[in-house]
Order: C-alpha cells, then sequence, then structure tokens
C-alpha cells in the first residue's frame, strides 16, 4: 500500500469515526484514561530521577551526614533526647582516627534568628560551624576571610554572611568589617559567602549566617551536643566502607551493642536515591496498573461499539463490495478506524495527564514529577497497539461480509 493511499484510507477513517461524535468520545474515553494514567506514571518517575540527581548534585556523590537520634528515645518525646547523642568528642574521635579516608565537619543550625544591624533587621538561619564546613559542602568565600580554627579556639564573635543576608542588612554599602547583632550579640563580619542559591528542597541557601562551633554552643546557642556531622570520603577511598567504619567507631563509643539500635544515623546519597525510589515504588506500580486496566477497559469498549457500528454499516459494506472493494480494503479501513480512535484518545490522554504533571507539585512538593516526551512516545505505542488488538475483529467481521448478503 503506497504512502497516498494510506493517507487517504486514515482521512476517511477519521471523517467515519468522528460522524458520530457520542460513538467517537466514548471510544476515546477509555484510552485517554489509561494514557492519562500512563503520563502521571511516566512524570512521576522523570520526576523521581530528577530529584535524585539534584540531591546527586547539592551534596555530592562522596560526602554523607551522620544525624544524632536513631533506634532510642529516652523520653516521652524522645526527639528531644535523641538529638543529644553526638558530641565534639564524637566528631574529634572520628578525625582522628579516619582523618586519612574522610574529612569530618560539624554544623548546628538554627532557623529563624533575629538579626539587626543599625535599622536594618531581620531573621535569617545561623549555622555554628567549623573550619572543614566549608570544605565538606564546597562552600566558597567570596570576600574577607573564612572562619578558621583562632576563631574556633577563642569563641570569636565572627560571623560569615549569606548573599541574601546582604541583600536584606546592607543594600548600599560594604558588610566587611561591620559589627551586626545575632540574638542581641555583637558579631563582626569577617567574610562574605558566595551565593549557591536554592537547594533541591526549594529553601534559599543564601539566606544564612556563619558563626564559629564554639561561638555557637557557648554563647549563642548554650548547648553541648551536636545534632548533625558531615563528612566527606576521600577520592581514593570507597564511601560504603568508610560509613561502616564511621558506623563501628560510634557504636564503640556510645556502648552500643550487637543487636541494639543505633542512637545516630547514616545518610549518604545513594541510600537517599534508594529511600526516594522506595517512597514512589507503590504510587507508580498502583498508577500502571490502574493505566493497563483503563486501557484494557478502553478497548473492549472500542472494540464493542465497532463490532455495532459494523452492523449499523452493511449496507455501506455491501456497496462497497459490489463495485471492487476488497476483503483487505474492507479490513484495513475498520482496523484504521480502529487505531484512529486510539491516537485521538493518546492525544487526549496525553494533554489530560499534562495537568496533574504541571500541577502536581505545586500542590504536593514531597511528590516529584516532571514533563518528559517519553510520555508521548509510550502514549504513541500503547494506543497503536492496542487500536490493533481490539480492532482486528470488527475489521475481521466486516471483511467476512458477503456483497448479495450485505446488500439484501
Amino acid at each position: 500500500m503506497n504512502f497516498v493511499r494510506f493517507y487517504r484510507l486514515f482521512t476517511h477513517s477519521i471523517n467515519a469515526v468522528f460522524g458520530s461524535k457520542v460513538k467517537a468520545l466514548l471510544m476515546m474515553l477509555g484510552t485517554a484514561i489509561g494514557i492519562m494514567l500512563l503520563t502521571g506514571v511516566v512524570g512521576i518517575s522523570k520526576g523521581v530521577e530528577n530529584r535524585i540527581d539534584e540531591i546527586m548534585k547539592f551534596m555530592g556523590p562522596r560526602t554523607g551526614m551522620i544525624f544524632a537520634g536513631g533506634g532510642r528515645m529516652s523520653t516521652a518525646g524522645g526527639r528531644a533526647a535523641a538529638e543529644t547523642t553526638l558530641k565534639v568528642e564524637d566528631l574529634e574521635a572520628l578525625r582522628t582516627r579516619l582523618f586519612d579516608k574522610a574529612i569530618f565537619s560539624a554544623a548546628i543550625p538554627r532557623d529563624d534568628v533575629f538579626i539587626k544591624y543599625m535599622t536594618q533587621n531581620s531573621q535569617t538561619t545561623i549555622f555554628a560551624v567549623d573550619p572543614e564546613f566549608a570544605i565538606v559542602g564546597d562552600w566558597e568565600i567570596e570576600a574577607g576571610e573564612p572562619i578558621d580554627n583562632y576563631d574556633v579556639k577563642n569563641i570569636a564573635r565572627v560571623c560569615l554572611l549569606g548573599a541574601t543576608v546582604v541583600k536584606n542588612l546592607f543594600p548600599d554599602e560594604d558588610p566587611i568589617g561591620k559589627k551586626i547583632f545575632i540574638k542581641d550579640i555583637p558579631f563582626r563580619v569577617k567574610g562574605l559567602l558566595k551565593p549557591k542559591g536554592t537547594n533541591p528542597q526549594g529553601f534559599d541557601m543564601d539566606d544564612c549566617i556563619w558563626i564559629p562551633l564554639s561561638t555557637g554552643m557557648r554563647r549563642v546557642f548554650n548547648v553541648d551536643n551536636l545534632r548533625v556531622l558531615r563528612f566527606k570520603v576521600r577520592q581514593e577511598y570507597d564511601i560504603n566502607e568508610v560509613k561502616t567504619e564511621i558506623e563501628n567507631l560510634l557504636k564503640e563509643r556510645h556502648k552500643i551493642k550487637q543487636g541494639q539500635d543505633s542512637d545516630f544515623r547514616i545518610r549518604t546519597p545513594d541510600f537517599i536515591a534508594k529511600r526516594i525510589r522506595e517512597m514512589t515504588k507503590t504510587i507508580r506500580l498502583g498508577g500502571l496498573a490502574l493505566s493497563i486496566v483503563a486501557l484494557i477497559v478502553g478497548g473492549m469498549v472500542l472494540m464493542n461499539i465497532l463490532l455495532l457500528s459494523v452492523s449499523e454499516r452493511i449496507p455501506e459494506i455491501g456497496l462497497k463490495r459490489a463495485i471492487g472493494a476488497t476483503r483487505r480494503d474492507i479490513f484495513l479501513e475498520f482496523l484504521s478506524e480502529s487505531i484512529a480512535v486510539s491516537l485521538c484518545g493518546m492525544i487526549l490522554g496525553v494533554f489530560l495527564g499534562l495537568i496533574p504533571v504541571f500541577l502536581l507539585p505545586k500542590v504536593m512538593p514531597m511528590i516529584p514529577m516532571a514533563f518528559t516526551f517519553n510520555a508521548f512516545v509510550y502514549g504513541f505505542i500503547f494506543s497503536i497497539v492496542l487500536g490493533i488488538f481490539f480492532g482486528v475483529q470488527p475489521a475481521r467481521r466486516a471483511s467476512k461480509l458477503e456483497p448479495v448478503e450485505a446488500l439484501r
């Protein structure tokens, strides 16, 4: 069959299908719902991979985090007690034992802390950090000097400002050397952090101030424990092997026996990627199952309506056979009608599926979704297969009609 004949056959099929708009809509609806669900599943899968890529880029493939708190909950609330299980001594022990395999740092974050400069005031996140924090987190100093060991040792009241804080407090002047107040405690601005933008969760990473770890623990927050430690594995070592050594060392220091829950948690990019995939696995499998069921039901509806259409068009089929149409021509005509309906349903379904792909992340940011052209590819393949599979029986019935019997 040449291209021109195929084109004429297909356009004739489209006209025949939409000759009855109600029937066309009913035949398209099942396919459209199935493709819509399939588009959502493809969007979630693409969103998961994008989220994982963002986390890998943000954390780095060779970095990890150690969180205070784990299986032990020793108070009614549990959370407060669980988050006091890491100490500065743990950090020093890790540095001493594993200094050749990884770089370790500590940070104590506090959100919505009041800050002030002259008549300007705002709220921001304060990080009490050690000098290694910039190395592990791949931060750069844009101006001034970084926090160093001298600042930590002397509990210095110095700070580094993020780009957003600079805009809020110093819109028209250089902040280096100026004095600001953090919780009514004076700090000298020692340097400025290079802008980093937003993290994968959409938070402004430049809306922050860094102060020395010792200063934060003793003069600002009044704490003697650490909530989070970060580490960066050196290039020649495997992150999972280093993770195991960290776990063994902390269990030894915290006297955690075999079989007991740890009072800390270690998270690496691979672990986080695995958890994201596991969290969305049920949604993806459920959506895929629903889309397959919808496509099968839609295909059955399509087949039954086409069979009804064959019965209604018997005189037309007889006339075509009488003037020279072969059984093959009739078979291809009805099969192309089935494929045409499926393709129209696919187009409608993909566009309906794009609605949750674009709107759902705004309503539920925890569900990663993204647009991908694979939705059109998969939709096209499924619709073609659906149209052929469920269109064969009506096409075969139509092609087997004898001209004389059909014209009676």
